[in-house]
C-alpha cells in the first residue's frame, strides 16, 4: 500500500515523500499512525550531521522512533492484539508503518490518551536510566538536564523514592515543568555562584547519591561528575557525542564515583531470575502508570505540527527551541 513517511536527502533537509509499504509478514502488525513523537537529542542531531559521531553521512534517511496508531492488519503469528486496537512503539514519522513483535510494541489502555501514548518509548529510556542508577528509597537525585528524558526521569526517580530530587537546568521553563511534576527544588546553574556548593548544602552527604545526566552533552560532565558524593554514581542516559576533557584522577578516582552508561536498547528481550525487566515488561509497567496517572505525560507535550510542517520544525528545534518538550506530528 502506499503511505506517506518524512525522508532526509541531505544534511539538514527533511520533506514528505509517499513510498510503498509492503506486505505485513507474520510476526508484524499493519499501524495507520495518529502521531509520532520526535526525539529531539538523537534525531535533530543526525538531521545536523547525517549520522552518528565517527560515521560518513547515510542518505536518503527515515527518522523518528515514537509511534501510535490503529491496528488495520495483524500477521498470524501475533494473538495478543487485534484490527482496531491502538498500539505504541518504535515507529518511523509516517502515515502507516509495520511494526515486529520483537520491536516491543503495546496495546494502548483506554485510559491512556494517544499524545501521552507517542512517548512511550522516550519513558522506557528514562525508566532504565533509573534502574541502572539503582535509586533507592531516600537516594539523594541530581536530574542533570530537564528535556523531555529529563522530565521522565524526574518522575521516575520521584516514584522510586528519592529525596531531595533536584533538578538542574539552564532553562527556566524546564525548571518549572519539573518542580510542579517530581523534583522538590530546580536550581538554574546561571543563577548561583557555585552549583556544587548549592547540592551540597541540599544532600545530607557531600553531594548527590546519584546524578543522572540527561543532556547527553559530553562538555558537562565534569560538572555533572562533581556533583556526586564520594562514593556516588553518575549515570549517561542521555547519548553523549563526542569526547572530553576531565581530571579523572581528581573528580573520579580519588572520590571513587562511578560512571554508567544506561543505553535502553540494551534492555533484554527475555528475563532472567536475576534481571526480570525486560523490554516488554518495562514498556507495560509505562503504558500502567500512565494509566493510573502515576506518570502524566500530557504536561510535557508542548508542540503539534502537520507532517507538511517537518522542514521549519526541525530548523526550530535545531537551531532556536523556545519552551519546547514533548514534540508531535500529527498523521491523522
Amino acid at each position: 500500500m502506499q503511505a506517506q513517511r518524512l525522508i532526509s536527502h541531505a544534511v539538514r533537509q527533511m520533506e514528505v515523500e509517499s513510498f510503498e509499504l509492503g506486505d505485513v509478514p507474520d510476526d508484524g502488525i499493519l499501524v495507520e499512525n495518529e502521531y509520532t513523537a520526535v526525539s529531539i537529542g538523537t534525531e535533530i542531531y543526525n538531521w545536523t550531521h547525517g549520522g552518528e559521531p565517527g560515521s560518513e553521512g547515510r542518505f536518503p534517511r527515515t527518522t523518528g522512533y515514537c509511534n501510535v496508531g490503529r491496528v488495520l492488519e495483524v500477521g498470524r503469528d501475533i494473538d495478543h492484539v487485534q484490527v482496531g486496537d491502538r498500539v505504541s512503539g518504535q515507529g518511523n514519522h509516517a502515515s502507516h508503518g509495520i511494526l515486529r513483535a520483537r520491536s516491543g510494541f503495546q496495546v494502548v489502555p483506554g485510559d491512556v490518551g494517544s499524545k501521552s501514548a507517542a512517548f512511550m518509548v522516550m519513558a522506557a529510556i528514562a525508566l532504565h536510566g533509573v534502574r541502572v542508577a539503582q535509586i533507592e528509597l531516600g537516594s539523594s537525585v541530581v536530574v542533570f538536564g530537564l528535556g523531555l528524558v529529563g522530565q521522565l526521569c524526574g518522575q521516575f526517580s520521584q516514584l522510586s523514592g528519592a529525596a531531595p530530587l533536584i533538578g538542574v537546568d539552564l532553562d527556566e521553563f524546564r525548571i518549572d515543568k519539573a518542580i510542579h511534576h517530581g523534583c522538590d527544588m530546580g536550581i538554574n546553574p546561571g543563577h548561583v555562584d557555585d552549583l556544587r556548593e548549592v547540592i551540597f548544602e541540599k544532600c545530607p552527604e557531600d553531594g548527590a547519591n546519584i546524578i543522572l545526566e540527561c543532556t547527553g552533552l559530553p562538555v558537562v560532565y565534569p560538572q555533572a561528575v562533581s556533583l556526586a558524593c564520594l562514593g556516588g554514581k553518575m549515570v549517561a542516559v542521555g547519548s553523549p557525542r563526542g569526547s572530553v576533557e576531565m581530571d579523572f584522577l581528581k573528580d573520579v578516582h580519588l572520590r571513587e564515583v562511578s560512571i554508567l552508561g544506561a543505553h535502553q536498547p540494551k534492555t533484554p528481550d527475555t528475563d532472567h531470575i536475576y534481571y526480570r525487566w525486560t523490554k516488554d515488561r518495562e514498556r507495560a509497567l509505562v503504558m500502567r502508570l500512565m494509566a493510573t496517572d502515576r506518570l502524566p505525560v500530557s504536561h510535557l507535550v508542548t508542540h503539534e505540527f502537520a507532517p507538511q510542517d517537518c522542514q521549519d520544525v526541525y530548523t526550530m528545534l535545531a537551531d532556536a527551541p523556545k519552551d519546547v518538550l514533548g514534540v508531535l506530528f500529527r498523521w491523522e
